[in-house]
């Protein structure tokens, strides 16, 4: 039995170093992959744009302005004249935010009894910079509001200044770094994508290439067939993991709080699970690619149920529900929480678990239609 299983290998890997095209796909573009996503999801965001309407034109308000223009995440690019330029500006998506300074500043902040009030204005059509863009405004106007040493008032809000003595202490990523939280999922991703689709195409090639009559007289019983096309896909996907992983802690500096080991064995039995998916698709796909489409799909609705893209505490209860079933759902919790939290088993079992049962039910489907198919 291992000796059919082992000529069964070695001739897949065989076929797979004929395609040089497919070889490069495999052990290079995932990488090349992570790399341009990691830097593309990992930069901070910097120099949005910022509008000043300066209704005021007095020394303090030329303070606040450049107080604004020196802060890495603003730049202030224009100085509309009227109130409808500003609308402008931000309908043809010239400016990100509008800072708004009324005439009389100076004179607020030197009268006691006044309360000074400055307006911002955002674009909100893409979140991200908009409430980056915000929130370094609003910092920028506290700073300058206690700089002038108007104790008690604030250029915004009463909330800005706080008089409690507020001390923080951040867990798993003191410094806010998205990269810590998006690079692990892209490895998962990664992993999930190139398993899938090495899993996949196996039968469908053989298929495709009318060889699979001549696996069909060989002395190979259906078991020993599914894992001799296993076993392949399972040393890719563990090549591409240490690859990705790699890289991941060396050059982009995420940590690796937990156990190697653990995150290495969690991993294979993902890879174990997703071959399973493979397998159903390649006993239904005629061709590669027909095989290829059906990864495409079964990836946009893993994505959406996963995490990957949105939260899925933000999913409605069906939903939440139906992702409880989808392996790389459990597989991000595993990767995220294994390498910047620095879980154990004890805490991790129940995504194992889901991701062992899974793969298990869908294997079993996949074993039993392809017995049918090739009967």
């Amino acid at each position: 039995m291992l000796r059919r299983i082992w000529n069964l290998v070695l001739k897949e890997f065989i076929q797979l170093l004929r395609d040089w095209l497919m070889t490069a796909f495999i052990l290079t573009l995932p990488v090349l992959q992570l790399i341009l996503l990691a830097q593309a999801t990992g930069s901070r965001i910097s120099d949005v744009r910022v509008a000043v309407l300066d209704l005021d034109r007095s020394s303090a308000s030329r303070q606040l302005v450049n107080a604004l223009d020196v802060r890495r995440e603003l730049d202030v690019c224009c100085f509309p004249a009227t109130l409808a330029d500003t609308h402008r500006l931000l309908d043809q998506g010239e400016a990100t935010l509008v800072v708004v300074i009324p005439a009389g500043l100076d004179a607020d902040l030197s009268d006691a009894t006044r309360t000074p009030r400055i307006q911002l204005v955002a674009d909100a059509s893409n979140t991200v910079p908009a409430s980056i863009a915000m929130s370094a405004a609003r910092e920028t106007i506290a700073e300058f509001a206690e700089e002038t040493r108007f104790r008690g008032r604030n250029l915004v809000s009463q909330d800005l200044v706080s008089p409690v003595d507020l001390r923080a202490n951040v867990h798993f990523n003191p410094t806010f770094n998205v990269k810590f939280f998006t690079v692990p999922a892209q490895v998962g991703f990664i992993i999930y994508q190139v398993t899938l689709t090495v899993a996949s195409i196996g039968l469908a090639r053989e298929r495709e290439l009318g060889t699979l009559e001549q696996l069909m007289v060989m002395p190979l019983r259906r078991l020993e067939l599914v894992i001799g096309k296993a076993i392949p896909a399972l040393l890719i996907g563990a090549i591409n993991f240490l690859l990705t992983l790699a890289v991941t802690v060396l050059v982009f500096q995420v940590p690796m709080q937990g156990s190697l080991l653990l995150l290495f064995g969690l991993t294979l039995l993902f890879i174990v699970a997703e071959i399973g998916y493979g397998i159903f698709i390649s006993s239904v796909a005629r061709t590669q690619q027909q095989a290829i489409l059906f990864v495409f799909v079964l990836a946009m609705v893993d994505m959406t149920f996963s995490g990957y893209l949105v939260r899925v505490k933000n999913l409605p209860g069906p939903l939440q529900a139906i992702s409880q079933i989808v392996p790389f759902h459990h597989y991000l919790t595993i990767i995220r929480g294994v390498m910047l939290k620095g879980a154990g088993l004890d805490a991790l079992w129940p995504h194992a678990a889901a991701m062992l049962l899974m793969g298990l039910f869908v294997t079993t489907i996949a074993v039993r239609n392809l017995s049918r198919t090739l009967d």
